[in-house]
């Protein structure tokens, strides 16, 4: 799963306002289609959601709603064609950022972590990266790999070789 990066975020009022939705629904659709099914089977959901799950208007998806998205001029254009006030504008932002999240709630899937989990995928120190699961299942404990390290607040590097703007996540299945 890979979700529209910060360069496309730009035209979530136009072109891309249903993608995020559309590309879990699709994987979804997918795993639910298949053939030779099976009630035990387990469908699990592993993407870049460039995405907290739930948003915050005091949180970091707000900070880059304010700082890059409503300041673009493509944006500011949508915007005035659509008729939207800054306050609807936000808020077709938030719909659009957490859609992924709003699928998987809404097709009973569940996370395999979550906020509360003190996960840091991102260079940024955000938790962007999710698993889903199509039903529940036992699982470990999430424990980070770290392959970057964080770009803001100067705290101490946690790895030596920064392969990519990306922490992994290692979760254990326990599956019957």
């Amino acid at each position: 799963l890979t979700s529209p990066v910060r360069f496309e975020d730009q035209y979530f009022v136009q072109e891309l306002a249903e993608e995020r939705k559309k590309q879990v629904e699709a994987c979804i659709k997918f795993y639910e289609v298949r053939e030779n099914k099976h009630e035990k089977d387990v469908g699990i959901l592993v993407g870049d959601f460039n995405a907290l799950s739930k948003y915050d208007s005091n949180g970091p998806m707000h900070a880059y709603y304010e700082s890059s998205i409503k300041t673009s001029a493509g944006v500011k254009a949508d915007a005035a064609a659509m008729n939207l006030d800054d306050a609807a504008l936000e808020k077709h932002f938030e719909q659009y950022m957490v859609s992924p999240f709003t699928v998987l709630e809404n097709c009973k899937w569940e996370l395999a972590y979550g906020p509360d989990s003190k996960l840091i995928t991102s260079a940024f120190g955000h938790l962007i990266d999710h698993m889903a699961t199509s039903r529940p299942i036992r699982k470990g404990p999430a424990e980070v790999q770290y392959l970057t390290n964080q770009k803001f607040g100067n705290k101490k590097d946690d790895t030596d070789i920064v392969l990519t703007d990306h922490n992994a996540i290692q979760v254990r299945f326990l599956i019957d």
